[in-house]
């Protein structure tokens, strides 16, 4: 390969009839190694790259010439630059108890969970991209670290899993250090790409630019795409809607809190992974009072543990009440639409039932408007999961709700005073 390398600057430097710019700008690159269709050069540095690109294609032209192929050309740098530049694509580490065997299906995950086997087994074809949304501690991130997993197990493939925060900071990196080229080649050269939280790229207009284009070449050339976020793509704020329709082309696919079968069977499956032994009572007690977040019910059940081998005390319901009501529980699982319903009732000393109900008696409409503002400034459920939850209305009622008394709270100083009394009382 070396030798059909030489033979083709050879043809370059004819084509070109200008010996010094030969010299300057082809001659010091050096050919490192192919593999497949893909060539790898290395050139001296970053400001030699400037004037070498202008020359890529009349190199790739003259070698297809030659060997009948035209080959991927991929940059590397000499010397301290390359060890910098390849510094910045560390890839996130996987958990490896995040795999499909582990993750527990139900009604309100299993298209999701449908969905990522499909693409980890048939990438680029029917959902692509694969956009998975929902509240903290549902799964996404299981579902995505659990796709990586299955693919590196069953075959050679080039495939990265990363936060969006990392992502943003890679690219940042890669200005600062003008190896913004070998960024793009990195994420290019994928044949999966997964970003967990994308909604953080939000409001970064360089970011969503230079995600754009790369999303177009990857799906341009049928390579997988796997996105999640705490909410669906049309209403992540400050998102650009070329981004928008774009993560709106495969499939959608929203994960629900798991309802109280799911919990169950969740508990059960950690408790035979640690190998922890709990009876069945205590098991439906925590399922019963934990209802909206996958790891708090993890997390509880390894207080448990702790209480259990640590302190040598059995485990009953005082002790699970205990940790239940210790600030982890307070902070991460008291906000949840069931609580939020609550207060606003308790307020306005009415019932749930009215409140679901389609009246628009002023006396139940105001305060399920309210209920429905809170919901979503409190949690990270979608328009779409509220709806559900408030009697199946369309998400447009929540939107409009959300609408009207964001701007009475601007404007009504007794609506502002009612909000913030209930916001109080919730978070406290």
């Amino acid at each position: 390969m070396e030798n059909e390398w030489k033979q083709t600057l050879e043809r370059v430097e004819k084509r070109l009839n200008n010996a010094r710019a030969y010299d300057i700008w082809i001659k010091p690159v050096k050919f490192k190694e192919r593999n497949g269709n893909t060539v790898k050069i290395e050139i001296p540095g970053m400001t030699f790259e400037k004037g070498f690109l202008p020359f890529l294609a009349v190199i790739k032209e003259e070698f297809e010439k030659i060997y009948g192929w035209q080959p991927d050309i991929e940059l590397f740098y000499s010397g301290e630059v390359a060890d910098k530049a390849a510094a910045i694509f560390n890839e996130s580490p996987l958990n490896p108890g995040y795999t499909f065997d582990n993750f527990v299906v139900g009604s309100n995950n299993q298209l999701a969970h449908a969905a990522a086997q499909a693409v980890s087994q048939s990438p680029g074809i029917a959902y692509n991209p694969l956009f998975l949304y929902g509240g903290f501690g549902l799964g996404k991130t299981h579902l995505m670290q659990a796709i990586v997993q299955s693919v590196k197990e069953r075959e050679e493939t080039k495939i990265i899993y990363i936060p969006a925060e990392v992502y943003l900071n890679d690219f940042i990196q890669s200005i600062k250090n003008k190896t913004t080229n070998l960024f793009r080649q990195k994420f290019r050269k994928l044949d999966f790409l997964l970003i967990d939280d994308i909604h953080f790229i939000a409001g970064k207009e360089g970011t969503q630019e230079e995600f754009f284009h790369m999303f177009n070449f990857l799906y341009d050339q049928r390579k997988q795409i796997i996105l999640s976020s705490d909410r669906p793509p049309a209403e992540i704020s400050f998102l650009e809607k070329r981004l928008i329709s774009r993560f709106e082309w495969g499939l959608v696919a929203e994960i629900l809190p798991p309802d109280f079968e799911t919990r169950v069977a969740i508990l059960k499956k950690k408790c035979e992974i640690k190998n922890i032994n709990v009876n069945d009572d205590i098991i439906f007690y925590i399922a019963e009072n934990i209802k909206d977040n996958v790891r708090i019910l993890e997390g509880v059940l390894n207080r448990i543990f702790a209480f259990s081998s640590l302190l040598n005390k059995e485990i009953d319901k005082t002790i699970i009440d205990e940790i239940m009501d210790g600030e982890y529980y307070k902070k991460r699982v008291i906000i949840n639409l069931e609580t939020i319903m609550a207060f606003v009732c308790e307020y306005f000393k009415i019932k749930e039932e009215d409140l679901l109900s389609k009246t628009r008696m002023k006396n139940i409409l105001m305060p399920r408007q309210i209920a429905m503002f809170l919901s979503r400034e409190l949690t990270n459920n979608s328009l779409h999961s509220i709806a559900v939850k408030f009697g199946g209305k369309d998400h447009t009622t929540i939107l409009y709700a959300c609408k009207k008394i964001k701007k009475l709270y601007d404007t009504d100083e007794y609506i502002k005073g009612v909000v913030d009394e209930i916001r109080k009382s919730i978070e406290k």
